[in-house]
Order: structure tokens, then sequence, then C-alpha cells
């Protein structure tokens, strides 16, 4: 019997503009009205998840978040937050000076700020897209997950564009390099050999690659949840579509991957879904759902 369900939100729960659709949402609320918990587990922080708690209405049963590939977690019943592990000054010094090297952005994550280092050919880049697109210029410069630019500013609203190291708060949630796809496996393929056994170093999609410290993952957060509250392997659904939500699958039995997902994330999973533009989440959720009411 499902217990729990855990939730990544980019390329899963969320469709390509950001949303839960209503169909989606509707089945979360009818999976907690039955007593299962719901666990939102990201790459994001709490300020940036909040919103879509509310939607779910996850404080009224009890949910939690995972935030920040498992860098903290959130009860919303009672809005207490647990930090588990940070970066300190000298991983951040390290980080970035390799992010500068390989001449990729460089994200520097606070809980509600991102400082922020652009080689130069990405300004180009950059502008380029802003063009394109027809944004004005006061739209951020950060690297999205899936483009050029991309505007968070409704979860970070501090975003400063820095020149140096020296700029950069001596405690971090996590690094991202963010690049154009061929970029970034050339990156984290030399990230991985240098600083494979000191950091986690994960793919979140093609264009990021999130650095934390050793240890911290979702899986690993998600382990620790199962153990305080006495939950077996085979009572917990999670679905995912990135590699730090490969460590979430291996904890337990029922993992679902989008379709979206690449392939080396699918075959690690107990099943696949629809892609999250087809609201692949709500489509096992249904079924889950169905099966309930039989079997009452």
């Amino acid at each position: 019997m499902i217990k729990w369900i855990v939730l990544d939100m980019d390329g899963t729960l969320l469709n390509e503009i950001d949303q839960i659709t209503e169909r989606t949402r509707s089945c979360l609320i009818r999976c907690q009205e039955r007593g299962i918990r719901i666990i939102l587990a990201s790459g994001r922080s709490y300020p940036r998840l909040l919103p879509y708690a509310q939607q779910l209405q996850m404080k009224e049963h009890n949910g939690y978040l995972i935030e920040v590939n498992g860098m903290a977690t959130y009860y919303l019943a009672t809005e207490e937050r647990q930090v588990i592990r940070q970066l300190q000054e000298e991983d951040i010094r390290t980080l970035f000076a390799f992010g500068q090297s390989m001449e990729v952005e460089v994200q520097c994550y606070e809980d509600q700020a991102i400082y922020y280092w652009i080689p130069e050919w990405q300004r180009i880049e950059k502008e380029k897209e802003r063009t394109l697109r027809g944004l004005p210029k006061d739209y951020p410069n950060l690297g999205g997950a899936w483009t050029w630019i991309t505007d968070i500013t409704n979860g970070y609203p501090l975003q400063k564009q820095i020149q140096s190291v020296e700029e950069v708060p001596k405690k971090l949630n996590k690094i991202n390099c963010a690049a154009d796809p061929k970029t970034n496996q050339r990156v984290y393929n030399s990230l991985k050999e240098q600083y494979g056994e000191d950091y986690e170093i994960v793919r979140s999609c093609p264009r990021l690659i999130e650095i934390s410290p050793k240890g911290i993952t979702k899986g690993q957060t998600l382990k620790y949840f199962m153990n305080k509250f006495d939950i077996k392997y085979d009572e917990v659904l999670v679905f995912g579509d990135g590699e730090n939500d490969v460590d979430m699958f291996r904890q337990i039995k029922y993992s679902v991957a989008m379709d979206n997902a690449e392939e080396f994330i699918k075959v690690q999973a107990y099943t696949v879904t629809k892609s999250n533009k087809e609201e692949g989440v709500a489509l096992i959720l249904e079924k889950l759902l169905d099966k309930m009411e039989t079997v009452e």
C-alpha cells in the first residue's frame, strides 16, 4: 500500500510553463484525502516551492519539502526547517574557480538569492536570445534550465551578476554550472573526474549541472525520512526526470520516470509514464486511485 508520494518539480510535476495542471492537482488532493502524504523533492529552495505546496493543500495534510537536492527539509504544518549541510568557503572558491576555468556560467545559490558570473561568450548568446524573444533590457541575465536567460525572481528576488568570488557569501546551498547541453556535457565529465569523490554532481537537465556537499542528495534525505517515520521501501511512489532523482529511485521499489527524461534515467526506474507535457503524473495517480477505490 502506498503511503507516500514523492515528486520532483521541473520536468515532472510542472508542465512546460511551470504549472501544475488541474487534472494533476485534483489527483494529488484526492490522494491526500485518502491519507497519502505528499513530499515535493526539488533542486529549488522552499520560497520557490511554497506556492505549489499551497495549491496542493499540503499544509493541511502534513506535507513535507525536500529542498535543494536534499540540503534541507521543511515541514509545512509547523513551518519548521532543518538545514542539513551547506557548501563552505573553501568549497565555494574551488568550484567557482573551476567554473571560470571551463568558461561556463557559475550560479551561487542562497535561499532567496543568486550570485552569478558569466563568461564573455555567453553574454553574446544571451543578447541574441533576448533580441529573438523580444525581451526588455532589464530581463534577468541568469541562465535557465531550458534557455540562455530566464526569470525566476519570484523565488529568488535578489539576483546579482558578479565579477569575482569575493562577492559571494561564505556559505551556499549549491552551485550550478550553466551552458548549452554540449558544453555542459564536457564540463560534467571534467567535474566528475576531478571532484566526483568530493561533491554530489548531477545534471538536473541538459543545461544545468548542480553541485552539492558530498552525501547531500534527494535520495539520502528521503531515506532519512523513511527511517524516521518507519516507512517501508514498497510504501513510497517516486516521480522524477533528472539525474538528481536517481538516488531516490534507489531507495524505494516504485519509481516512475517521465518520458521526457534521458534514457539513462528511464532504465533505472520501475516504470515510465508519459511526459510532463502530457500529464504523466496524473496518468499514474488516476490508476492508483482507481485501484484504491476498487479495493474499498
